[in-house]
């Protein structure tokens, strides 16, 4: 399994100058926690940042402005990390906890945006996989004694 496949494939976008009081309704309508925020190339739109719900909050108590006057470039993550959707589950963690992150965009190859990766669904898959050791292990003594 790669992080293609384990990525929540519902990537939520913004662009950079969008009002962060238009990203936060987005962010409540959607009920997520974090968007992408991308900038148009020539081909397709490419990751140039990243907006939590912190970041928001942030952006309104330095600068005290409303938040319709502070812009999504103005508050975001500049250089998000960026995983390969390619990338193994083991590669991403270590990505993760090298940068001190708990989200990151997914993208193709070509840097397309196709999913977000948070360490709570990292969490969910390692402990689904655990579980299943658990299984082998509870289940030896039962054949044994049959």
């Amino acid at each position: 399994m790669n992080l293609g496949d384990l990525c929540a494939r519902r990537v939520i976008t913004v662009s950079t100058g969008a009002p962060l009081s238009e990203v936060a309704l987005r962010m409540s309508a959607e009920h997520v926690g974090a968007v992408v925020v991308t900038a148009s190339g020539a081909s397709h739109a490419r990751v140039v940042g990243i907006i939590t719900d912190r970041d928001i909050v942030r952006a309104q108590l330095e600068r005290t402005a409303d938040l319709s006057r502070v812009s999504a470039g103005e508050a975001m993550t500049a250089h998000p990390l960026v995983l390969d959707e390619r990338e193994s589950i083991d590669g991403a963690i270590e990505h993760l906890r090298a940068r001190g992150v708990r989200r990151a965009p997914v993208a193709t190859a070509n840097g397309t945006p196709i999913g977000l990766v948070s360490v709570d669904d990292l969490l969910a898959h390692l402990a689904a996989r655990l579980a299943g050791v658990a299984a082998l292990v509870t289940r030896q003594p039962r054949e044994e004694s049959a």
